[in-house]
């Protein structure tokens, strides 16, 4: 499609009646992906494009047969929007078939947006920038109108540019997606090389060469839980969470000194029976943005939680135990060159109570090349104490006959005291359509590795494999089936086996939305060491091995009330684990959602019984699109803990904020039953530009 250029912006507030939407050209050939591949949108969607020297204005009409049946119930700023009609804009600005950034909207004018880097499923959500939309419900359905600036794209220097693009149209109870382009079901919405063409781009300025945010933090806590309470102490700050400088177009310069983050979300609790640590993802905002330029992993089909990062910023101003480290200053180039993609990280930590000070290194580059494919690099420094860890590494994806993909990764440790043993090695391909999936890895970590900023499950020799095959039958009751077998084994570096899973589940997907889950399974584990699973409980060195089975129903999510339940039985090491949980999410209006969970787990083994037990509920109040508050309390038994987050959000410009935020932890046992850490924090950020 082209874009026109106007000389007057149109007024945002959702309605189409401007005459700068007049005699434009726009697209309305919608076609699904769900829930019948490649037929006409049931319900018509017109798209129009406009724009001025400094920004990008996109007019969407969206009529509905049944306008009173149209789904929109959120508020909630940065919601995924998943439970609501939705429109969702991707433009890949620097029009290279794997990147792009997203505009997603709801029939209330909520808005969501997001980045999606090398193609990858998950998109990263905490980008968060300065742009507008409104929409309106009407009797004939609903439109809606975007003000993107071009000062938050990236996009090459040329005089004229081409840009992809795309549009998506989820209407929720049909359970229906409408793509203006790329709708087969191989490819997701994520897949930006799917993407249609803008054309008639000319002239664009980006206007803005740098934004400053500065804040201003206020408080008081109480830390009881500890060795040497402290009582209750006023805490004040002052900083600067991002000083962004554009480079060049494409190339973007991060800044940040005594950064905080006392706003973000507490980590949601987890229960830990494995031996192995648990994968907990980064929420700060100064992280999270260009993440995708740093990350190396494993980048196919893997079971279960990543099991390796090379590069995980957690590691960087937060303790093993998720406690702040404070961070003096930090720096970030991100961005692209040429067919390079570029990310560097400097970020540098204060001493904090007798603990050194720490410099954190990361440089990634990645070269373009053959669509979709690509050959890259990684180094890493950790240093601080008078010791160190660096890190070399290499990786390439190369993506052949559209749904073949081939990874490697090769990469070496050099750690204080440790000479030998350091090497890491991946290999894997899969095969990737919505029918059928395949894929094999092989990953050896040798005894010594170790990433220092980065993420480490476990280290052996990994080999498994998996298969997942979505046969369609056709008919008004069920979409889909899904039959998924995998087998993992790991060995030791004397190929002797240290573990093993057998899994085969079967999926059933109604077209109303609903879902049924079967799994069967078969562990092997050899303990090589005494494993304490729970307080007074160890399990005795040797081989154990048990067979297991479980059942789990999830509801439609476009209902007000949706909800999900699962069990599983079966033995566990030399005894038995009977485990269930349950979760919902319930909005009664726009304003309102509550989302419960519980799980539960009784273990009965030779050595001895235990039960946990995990409980979490959310609570959102959003009186408007930029006034939100939220609840989040949570209980773990094998924690031993409770802990309540209270969030109030005004959001009193595009991405500057007034936070008030509550935390507490409540010890439920142990040396410090009964006592709490507590603290209430203000916080305001107000950005300044040129």
């Amino acid at each position: 499609m082209r874009a026109k250029r106007v000389e007057e912006a149109p007024a945002i507030d959702g309605r189409l009646d401007d005459p700068v939407w007049q005699n434009v050209i726009g697209a309305s050939e919608f076609y699904q992906r769900e829930p019948v591949e490649g037929e006409a949108a049931t319900e018509r969607t017109s798209v129009y494009i406009v724009y001025d020297q400094t920004h990008l204005y996109i007019g969407v009409e969206l009529l509905d047969s049944e306008p009173l049946k149209i789904r929109a119930t959120d508020l909630q700023r940065d919601s995924p929007l998943d439970n609501d009609d939705s429109f969702t804009v991707a433009i890949d600005s620097f029009h290279d078939h794997r990147n792009a950034f997203v505009f997603r909207l709801n029939p209330l004018g909520t808005r969501y947006d997001a980045v999606i880097r090398e193609e990858a499923p998950e998109l990263n959500h905490a980008w968060d920038e300065q742009w507008t939309a409104a929409a309106v419900m009407t009797d004939q359905g609903w439109s809606a109108e975007y003000s993107i600036p071009f000062k938050i794209l990236r996009f090459s220097g040329a005089e004229e540019q081409v840009w992809g693009i795309n549009f998506e149209r989820v209407i929720k109870r049909k359970n229906e997606s409408v793509y203006w382009s790329g709708w087969e079901r191989d490819f997701g919405f994520y897949h930006i090389s799917q993407a249609g063409h803008l054309e008639g781009l000319i002239d664009i300025k980006q206007a803005e060469r740098f934004r400053i945010r500065p804040y201003v933090l206020g408080g008081v806590e109480n830390f009881a839980a500890t060795s040497s309470p402290l009582g209750t102490e006023g805490v004040g700050d002052v900083g600067i969470d991002d000083l962004k400088i554009a480079v060049t177009s494409n190339l973007t310069a991060d800044l940040a000194f005594n950064p905080d983050f006392g706003q973000v979300e507490v980590d949601a609790q987890q229960v830990n029976l494995t031996r192995f640590s648990l994968f907990f993802r980064e929420k700060r905002p100064f992280f999270i943005e260009g993440a995708e330029s740093l990350r190396m992993g494993l980048g196919l089909l893997h079971f279960g939680p990543p099991p390796v990062e090379l590069f995980h910023s957690r590691r960087i101003g937060l303790s093993d135990a998720g406690e702040p480290l404070p961070i003096m200053a930090g720096s970030k180039l991100t961005g692209k060159v040429g067919a390079y993609a570029l990310g560097f990280l400097n970020v540098q930590t204060n001493d904090d109570q007798g603990r050194p000070g720490e410099n954190f290194t990361v440089a990634r580059f990645r070269r373009e090349m053959l669509g979709r494919s690509y050959v890259g690099a990684i180094f890493t420094n950790r240093q601080g104490g008078g010791l160190f860890n660096r890190l070399a590494g290499l990786d390439a994806r190369f993506v052949l006959k559209r749904y073949f993909h081939i990874n490697g990764m090769l990469a070496k440790s050099f750690t204080s005291g440790i000479s030998d043993k350091e090497w890491l090695t991946q290999i894997g391909a899969d095969w990737r359509t919505d029918f059928f999936t395949a894929g094999i890895n092989y990953m050896d970590i040798e005894p010594n590795f170790i990433p220092g900023i980065g993420f480490l499950r476990r280290k052996d020799r990994t080999i498994g494999s998996r298969v997942i095959l979505k046969p369609r039958p056709g008919g008004e009751l069920i979409r889909n089936f899904e039959i998924q077998p995998s087998l993992v084994y790991h060995h030791d570096e004397d190929r002797v086996l240290k573990s093993r899973n057998a899994d085969l589940g079967f999926d059933i997907v109604f077209q109303s939305g609903d879902k049924v889950q079967f799994e069967i399974e078969n562990d092997v584990e050899r303990l090589f060491r005494p494993f304490r699973i729970a307080p007074g409980v160890i399990l005795p060195e040797g081989l154990y091995q048990w067979n297991a089975g479980g059942a789990s129903f999830s509801s439609f999510n476009g209902r007000k009330l949706a909800a999900s339940a699962g069990f599983s039985i079966g033995d566990f090491y030399n005894g038995t684990k009977n485990s269930f949980d349950l979760a919902g999410e319930f909005r009664p209006n726009e304003k309102m959602s509550f989302s419960p969970s519980y799980k539960f787990n009784d273990i009965d083994l030779i050595e001895g019984s235990f039960n946990t037990h995990l409980f979490g509920l959310r609570a959102d109040v959003s009186f408007t699109n930029n006034l939100l508050t939220s609840t989040f309390l949570q209980y773990n038994s094998t924690g031993e803990l409770a802990a309540l987050q209270v969030r109030f959000n005004y959001i009193f410009r595009t991405i500057d904020n007034f936070f008030i935020v509550y935390n507490e932890t409540r010890f439920t046992d142990g040396v410090f039953s009964g006592e709490s850490d507590r603290s209430l924090i203000l916080k305001i950020t107000y950005s300044l530009h040129r």
